[in-house]
């Protein structure tokens, strides 16, 4: 009977199972896993709005943008200033070549004070900072001093004369000075602490009211306004009172208005500008008029470079407080509006610095020097197309002067230092550029460390 017995199936031998007609029941998904690879995905193709908000967040955006729009704002002056100053020089008498030659020793003066400041540590400027200020407050004295070889211009007396080859202007270099004194101050945290706001507003009044003072001493209303709106962005950022920030502000229109009525040449032009129908066009208002002219006479894209007529002793000052019209002679209205928007990118980049995680120094530093660069902009411009008053401020970056350059040219690489500053923004610079150095170790062995 044992032969009878099956033999067990195999698995191959194996029935498969039927299928039922029926709907099978719901697969479980994993959405961990799913996620995941939705993830893995969009990290492989990110979308545009994902790549535009990861641009914004990177954190050597502030770096890269003071550096491009410093150094265009700084060619084009340059560019304008060599064809104005040119004929400046030719209808003076001088030698044109003398004189270009001297002003590329400023600008190459200022690139490297530009890369020297830039690489400055941050500790550096906090720790000299009463220095700085000291050392501004003695070459402004020295303005006033018989024997110093103080030089006047337009009625102010600014200037130092070193051996009639160059002139500097310590009133350019003690804006820089009061900025950096300023972030000091109102970043101190005893200060900051204690519960009399009156002394934390005599400690940062102190320079302030010096600078000020020895400003007005030597009769430049126009340097005088600049640092005051300096001084009230910073107090502003700090988070002054407004009862007290609309004291200071009252205080400084009463100081302008005294300084304006106390001086003929001042109020002609204030009165002038006001009744501008009345106002004899070859006269007072002869180089408002002019350079109305010139930047009429740009249109569109302008006349091209160096084919400025009204530079040909028609608009004075054609090289420093005139350049913008100037450059809307030469390169029109796009050029105007480029440089106008160059501006408005490094402004709103020292605004974008200017957060609650920023180092209190750098915060307060960087809202002095905004008010400072985006005041003497609105004023000088202002000025040329006719809506405010003539003052005598340089536009910065492009008007001719060494000594406005070379500050302008610090600020900017302190700016630079404060946006290395940025939490990741050192590592970043550092990752990028080690391609480069390794690029230049295959090119030059030997020669490069890493």
């Amino acid at each position: 009977m044992a032969g009878r017995n099956k033999a067990p199936k195999t698995p191959r031998d194996a029935k498969l199972p039927k299928v039922s007609s029926r709907k099978s029941a719901p697969v479980l998904v994993d959405v961990n896993s799913v996620s995941a690879r939705a993830a893995a995905s969009s990290r492989e193709k990110p979308a545009l709005p994902t790549l535009i908000g990861g641009w914004k967040n990177q954190p050597v955006l502030s770096y890269y943008l003071i550096l491009v729009t410093t150094l265009l704002l700084f060619i084009i002056g340059f560019i304008l200033v060599f064809s104005a100053s040119t004929i400046t020089a030719l209808e003076s008498g001088a030698n044109p070549f003398l004189s270009f030659g001297k002003r590329s020793l400023i600008y190459a003066a200022a690139l490297l004070i530009l890369l020297i400041t830039s690489r400055i540590p941050l500790a550096f400027y906090q720790k000299w900072t009463w220095w700085f200020l000291g050392a501004s407050w003695s070459l402004q004295i020295m303005v006033f001093v018989p024997g110093m070889h103080g030089a006047s211009a337009g009625g102010n007396t600014n200037w130092i004369n070193l051996g009639g080859v160059f002139t500097i202007q310590p009133s350019e270099f003690m804006k820089l000075a009061l900025v950096v004194a300023l972030g000091r101050v109102l970043a101190d945290p005893e200060l900051r602490e204690a519960r009399d706001q009156k002394h934390w507003l005599l400690n940062a009044g102190l320079p302030a009211v010096g600078s000020l003072g020895l400003v007005m001493i030597g009769r430049d209303l126009g340097t005088a306004m600049v640092m005051a709106a300096l001084i009230l962005s910073a107090v502003f950022v700090a988070g002054i009172p407004w009862r007290y920030f609309a004291g200071i502000i009252l205080l400084g229109i009463f100081g302008v208005t005294l300084a304006v009525m106390s001086s003929a040449n001042r109020r002609r032009r204030v009165f002038g500008f006001m009744d501008a129908s009345t106002t004899d066009p070859t006269g007072i208002g002869y180089q408002r008029q002019h350079g109305l002219w010139s930047l009429a006479t740009g249109g569109l894209t302008g006349v091209g470079p160096g084919a400025s007529r009204e530079k040909w002793s028609y608009l004075p000052e054609a090289d420093t407080d005139y350049i913008f019209a100037i450059l809307g002679e030469e390169f029109g209205i796009l050029g105007t509006f480029l440089v106008l928007g160059l501006f408005v990118v490094l402004c709103l980049t020292m605004m974008r610095m200017m957060t609650p995680e920023t180092n209190p120094f750098v915060c307060y530093t960087v809202a002095g020097l905004t008010g400072w660069i985006f005041s003497q902009t609105i004023i000088n411009i202002g000025a040329v197309i006719g809506l405010l008053p003539i003052i005598g401020v340089p536009l910065p970056l492009l008007s001719s002067g060494g000594s406005s350059l070379l500050s302008i040219m610090a600020a900017m690489g302190m700016m630079m230092c404060f946006a290395r500053a940025e939490p990741g923004a050192d590592a970043a610079l550092k990752a990028r550029m080690r391609p480069l150095r390794r690029g230049a170790a295959v090119l030059l062995p030997g020669r490069v460390h890493r």
